[in-house]
């Protein structure tokens, strides 16, 4: 059986929301000739309350699958246990199947994929959770199993605590197990792990620089390939300086810029300026701009230890999304303070206003009483 895999479409995703939809459409398309089901590994949206166009279009492009669709929530579309998951909308009228704590089994000319997914959960609680979940799963007989995921992994995000590692994944029962969440094409464990990366660019790093598209993956060979989509080209410069002046940095910028455009006019470019300026001059003071889609990462003149630690400390940062930025900071400012509440659920709360807040607070306080 053929089995194809992608995630993170982000669809609406602002800066470049047509390709979000183009790139995703092409990936879903070539898949459902391709492949004989298809699973999205999470992030299908890219905020937890999608446009009403962004759901018109996400459910025109999934309506016109031929093969099923199995998918599990990412981490732009996480919600408290009480409300209403914008995936979910897409069972209507699709072939899609949103697993979260459940499997679902296909068949097809006699061969069986078992399929468990589990949605995205806060880093600290994904092991926990996953090992609660296999609890309760039990492993169909004579099937190909496979999990889906949308987590960080240790290994593969540099100054880790909290994540899934690959090891504790390679001791499960599982045949192939398919992750979304990290925007980079991985294949790991002798290709039993993979990661197929986003289908559209979001965060202009190098990383970014590589081919879009989705893993095709072959349940009696026990392989994948890449089968890669047409996709906006992305460009990732670096551009070094030593006592530079405003004109010549302008000038190198426009020089390397009109060089790819003349390739590739359609293209998204980040350049990343470093190093020193003459004296005088601070990073502040160049101002780069009139380039349509291009995008200047400066960072001129921070050369002193204490940026770069920083720097270093917040690389693992730039990984995980505001959200988990925010949910983490929320709960290290309650843990052990607070109980009446679960920090997770108060910053959904908090995200859509003071009313449903208090709601909630009384809700837990009414809830902690009774207990009492």
């Amino acid at each position: 059986m053929k089995i194809a895999v992608f995630s993170d479409p982000h669809l609406g995703y602002a800066r470049f929301e047509e390709d979000s939809y183009v790139q995703a459409e092409r990936a879903i398309a070539s898949a459902s000739e391709k492949a004989d089901l298809i699973l999205c590994a999470g992030d299908i949206f890219d905020t937890k309350i999608p446009k009403l166009e962004t759901l018109k279009r996400a459910i025109e492009m999934f309506a016109k699958t031929v093969v099923p669709v199995y998918v599990i929530h990412g981490n732009h579309e996480r919600r408290a246990k009480d409300m209403v998951n914008p995936v979910q909308l897409l069972s209507a009228g699709t072939k899609v199947r949103l697993l979260h704590d459940e499997a679902a089994v296909f068949e097809k000319n006699g061969e069986k994929v078992q399929v468990f997914g589990m949605g995205s959960m806060p880093e600290e609680h994904a092991e926990t959770a996953l090992k609660g979940m296999m609890g309760g799963f039990s492993r169909e007989d004579g099937a190909f199993s496979i999990l889906m995921l949308h987590q960080s992994i240790r290994e593969l995000i540099p100054g880790g605590e909290d994540e899934l590692t690959l090891k504790y994944l390679e001791s499960l029962p599982f045949d192939l197990i398919v992750n979304g969440h990290i925007h980079e094409t991985v294949s790991k464990l002798g290709g039993r792990f993979i990661i197929p990366g986003s289908t559209v660019i979001t965060q202009l790093k190098k990383d970014e620089m590589a081919e879009k598209g989705y893993f095709l993956y072959d349940t009696k060979t026990k392989r994948s390939e890449f089968v890669k989509i047409q996709s906006r080209p992305f460009f990732y410069e670096e551009l070094e300086f030593k006592g530079a002046g405003e004109s010549e940095i302008r000038e190198r910028i426009r020089e390397r810029v009109k060089e790819i455009r003349a390739k590739h006019p359609d293209s998204v470019i980040a350049v990343k300026i470093d190093g020193t300026l003459k004296e005088g001059l601070s990073g502040s003071d160049i101002k780069v701009d009139g380039y349509e889609h291009v995008f200047i990462e400066n960072r001129l003149n921070v050369g002193t230890l204490t940026a770069k630690l920083e720097r270093i400390r917040s690389s693992r940062e730039t990984n995980l999304s505001l959200r988990e930025a925010a949910v983490k900071e929320l709960k290290a400012k309650t843990d052990g303070k607070i109980d009446r509440f679960d920090s997770t659920e108060l910053f959904e709360k908090l995200v859509i206003g003071p009313d449903e807040t208090l709601e909630y607070l009384e809700k837990r306080k009414k809830g902690s009483e009774t207990a009492g």
